[in-house]
This record gives structure tokens, sequence and C-alpha cells, in this order.
């Protein structure tokens, strides 16, 4: 044996406890013994033990069946044999309902006894190594998978011109979807999002290796290599050098032309992106071209005449996806589809932001309990932001500015400070500009304080927009879910804070809603969002 085996005796003859020690201790077991179920239990609650040998029918107390279950329900993975004078097939049935792992005869047979010992203990052994094994396994899947999810981008990717959000989740503890956003100027973005075919191990290792050859390609390539030879290219090399002959890689990507105004992409076996016209409140699957999948044949060549062009506003939401959600199902095991999808976005979900949108489709699954862990589960949104931050709407000009700060109590103030310039800036109102400046200094503090614990490796969102007199401040954050309890105060409704004295908890939340018009917050899956508006 490769580790030392305790074995409990439980039997109220102080002899057969003497003539079972004696055949096991020749054996190298160490034991233990006592006279009673109570006591069995008692033991095994102080003390850790490999094995019980249990007689069946005790002279006081409970018999052994009883105790039996009882330590069955206690120690699960502790075997124990019964020893019993009784061999009929009801009393045995009996004793494997009650959670015995295996029975003995009397009178003990030397033989017998250690037969049926050390086959158990055995099983006990491969099992312990089997545990540690998968616990190992674990321990290093959960590397691997923090690995990966570093690979992938943050959540949120805020510029002056543009800005990505993103959720992701595998269906194993990790997977094989990969996406990205590569700057390439100021002006202009690669992205794409791919998946690779099956799940697990394998298709997380080709994520890493397909993912790094992606990047290298992009950042060595000339301007004057179109998106029709990097796939060409990478079909061959997939094909060649990575892929075994039943893998093959669905793959969208495409480049943001910020002054051009367009997206241009080109689409090999994925499912189509949507473009979310926040004007008409309409969704568009573009669809209209498309190509193989990579490594599916060799010497696959792409063509420029497959790629499709799109015109980039401001007021357009682009959403790009895995096929993981296709397969989501409900309990009617009903596929929620591409349709699903488009008829989701088209009366269910506002269309105000790219920033929370992906939160809002998974959050929208979860409520509606659709089963979401077939396939690897990825969500990838983006959207073009005037510089000025000037867009026409139907209702008229409205202005909007993004800020994205790490939940740093250091870098509240100033990020504060800022937010008071532009109010200032777009309004000349000193007076409602000081009040944005206490607005976001006081919910950023809760937020780095009470919803991130001052992780400051995490990341805020901050928007401002001026839209038919009304001062809009929406915050986002994946801290804890917490939502302030005296939501009825407001402008109209202050509270009185001389009631409460001295005392400081929570008046930060009072202040913010005692000088706003409206106060919102709302979970979406692990995003947070919040909204405060105040009259102009």
């Amino acid at each position: 044996m490769d580790f030392e085996a305790n074995i409990l005796i439980v039997d109220d003859d102080d002899v057969v406890i003497n003539i079972i020690n004696n055949i096991l201790s020749r054996d190298h077991y160490k034991t233990d013994h006592c006279h009673s179920g109570e006591e069995a239990l008692q033991k095994v609650s102080e003390k850790d033990f490999d094995l019980v040998l249990l007689d069946l029918h005790m002279g006081k107390g409970m018999d052994g069946y009883e105790a039996c279950k009882l330590l069955h329900q206690t120690r699960p993975e502790l075997p124990v044999i019964l020893v019993t004078a009784n061999q009929d097939d009801e009393s045995v049935n009996r004793g494997f309902e009650a959670g015995s792992a295996d029975y003995i005869k009397k009178p003990v047979s030397r033989l017998e006894l250690l037969a049926r010992v050390n086959n158990t203990i055995t099983l006990k052994q491969a099992e312990r190594k089997n545990l540690q094994l998968i616990e190992t396994l674990q321990k290093d899947l959960n590397i691997a998978a923090n690995i990966q999810q570093a690979m992938l981008p943050k959540w949120i990717y805020l510029d002056r011109k543009i800005m990505f959000s993103s959720y992701y989740e595998p269906c194993e503890t990790i997977g094989g979807d990969l996406f990205d956003h590569i700057k390439l100027s100021d002006d202009k973005y690669v992205i794409y999002i791919g998946d690779i075919s099956g799940h697990g191990v394998q298709a997380a290792l080709l994520m890493s290796a397909i993912k790094s050859t992606i990047r290298l390609m992009i950042e060595s390539s000339e301007d004057s290599k179109s998106m029709a030879r990097l796939f060409t290219e990478l079909n061959a090399r997939l094909y060649n050098d990575l892929f075994m002959r039943n893998n093959y890689l669905t793959l969208l990507m495409g480049v943001i032309d910020l002054q051009a105004q367009e997206f241009r992409f080109l689409n090999a076996g994925h499912p189509p992106p949507l473009r979310l016209d926040t004007i008409r409140n309409e969704v568009h699957i573009m669809d209209e071209k498309g190509s193989l999948p990579l490594g599916w044949l060799p010497g696959t060549v792409y063509q420029d005449a497959e790629i499709e062009r799109i015109p980039l506003v401001s007021t357009d939401i682009f959403l790009v996806f895995t096929d993981g959600i296709y397969e989501c199902t409900n309990s009617e095991m009903e596929q929620f589809g591409i349709q699903g999808l488009k008829n989701l976005l088209d009366h269910e979900i506002c269309l105000d932001s790219c920033i929370s949108l992906p939160y809002k489709i998974q959050d929208y699954l979860e409520r509606k309990q659709f089963e979401m862990g077939a396939d690897d589960f990825s969500l990838f949104s983006f959207q073009a932001i005037q510089p000025d931050g000037m867009v026409k709407y139907p209702e008229g000009i409205t202005r909007r500015h993004h800020l994205f700060m790490h939940s740093a109590l250091k870098d509240v103030a100033n990020t504060a400070l800022e937010c008071e310039k532009v109010v200032l800036a777009w309004t000349r109102d000193y007076v409602l500009a000081a009040k944005a400046e206490l607005i976001v200094d006081e919910f950023l503090n809760n937020i780095v304080a009470y919803g991130y614990k001052y992780q400051e490796a995490s990341e805020i969102v901050i928007e401002f927009k001026v839209v038919s007199k009304i001062l809009s401040i929406r915050f986002w954050d994946k801290g804890i879910e917490w939502i302030p309890h005296d939501l009825c105060f407001n402008i109209d409704n202050p509270y009185n804070f001389d009631l409460d004295g001295m005392e400081m908890n929570g008046r930060g939340i009072k202040i913010i809603l005692s000088i706003c018009n409206r106060f919102n917050r709302i979970r979406f899956g692990s995003l947070n969002e919040t909204q405060i508006e105040i009259e102009i």
C-alpha cells in the first residue's frame, strides 16, 4: 500500500474484535475499535478512517443497518463492510441499501477478511489518487482559464472616436472562441471574432495559437495586403500547420475606418454581424456576402469581391457574436437562433449604447431561463463616437461625452473635475456644472469603496449626455450588486441632513438623490448601469 490505512472495528463482542485486530495487524493495518454504532459515529467525526468493519447485530443501541446508514450520510466517502452471521439475500440487500460496500460472514475467516479488506482499501486508494488527479487537473484548467481570459480584450475599451464592449463565457472551463480589436492608427482598427470547432482543451490551445498568429499577420502586413489575401495565407497556415483534419475556424474580420467612415469585413462561415440603427430602432442582418470557413479546404483563395462594405455612423451599433447564441434553448427545447436575437433587439432591448448591449442580451437569456451552456458564448459590440460629441437625432442635437477610469480613489477627484469642465463648456451653467461634479465625485467614491472594494484594476465608464433640456449622467461598473435604500428623495423632496447630525454613512447617495430629478440603478447580468438625470 502507498498509504497507511486506518480501520475502525465496531462490535459488541471483544473476542470478535481481538480476532479481527490480530488478523489485520499482521498485515500492517492500523486499527481502532468501539462497541456501538453511537460510538462509531463519534469516532469517525473525530478521526479519519479509511474503512469501517461494522457488526450487523449489536446488543445495545442502534443496529448495524441504522449505523451504516448514518455513517454513509455523514461520511459518504468512507466505505463500510458489514460483519454478519446473516447470509440470506434479504439481509445482504438491506445492507447494500444502507450504504455498505461489502459484507463478511461470521465466523470471520482470515482469508475472506483480508481479501475483502484489501480489495476495499485498494479501491479507496485508487479513488483517492483519482480525486487528487482531478483536483490537480482542475487547478491547471483554472490557471489556463485565467491565462485565456487575459488574452481576450477587457470587457470595455474606450477611445476618443470609438468604444468596444464584450461578454464571454466558455461552455467549459476553457473554450475555443476568440475575438479582439487591434488599433492600426488613430482612425483605423481591425476587429475579428472566430469560433474553433470543438470544445475544451484542444479548442482552447488552438485558440491561443490562432490568436497569436492573427495578431502577428496583421501587425506585420503591409497596407497593400487585403483581408482576402490575409485570409488566404491564414487558411494555408492553419490547414498545413495547426489543424487536424477535423478542425476548422469560422472567422469574421473587419476594418473600422473612421476617416473613411466605413466598416468593411470578410465573413468566412461565421454568423453575420448585425447593424443596429438607433435612429429608426431597426436591426439589419449583414449577410449579403460570405465564404468558406478557414481550414475547411486546402488551397482556398478568398476574393476581394467577398468583402462587404457598410457606412459607419455614430448612431449605429454593430454586434458580432459566435454561434453559441444560436444553440441557447428554452424550457420547450426551442433554440433562440438569429431570428430570436433580432426579435429581442427589435422589441425588448433599448438600443442606446454598445456598452451595455452584450450584457442586456445575456441578462435577458438568463431571466428567460435559456440554457447557455451548450457552446462557448461570445458577444462583441462596437460604436463610433463623434469627436465633438454632437449627434443629430430627429428630436434635435444631442451632446455626448464618455470617460473611462480605473477604480482608484486617487483618480476620482480629477475625473469629477473633468466632468464639471465638460458640462460647463456645453451649458455655461456654473450651478449645473457644480452639481455634475458633486454627483460624479460622490458616486464614484461609492462604486470604488462599496462596489469594487478598492480593487484598482477594475473599470468604470461614465457618459454625459444633454438632450431635450435634460443632463443625463450614466455610470457602468462590474462591481457588486447594490441599490441605494432611500430612493424616495429627489430635488423636489430633498433629504433633511439636519436630522442625522454628524452621521456620515450614506450621506453621499442622499446628496445625489437630493439634487437630481431622477435616479435609476439596474443590473444586467454582471454589469451595473446607473442613470442620474437633472433638468436644465
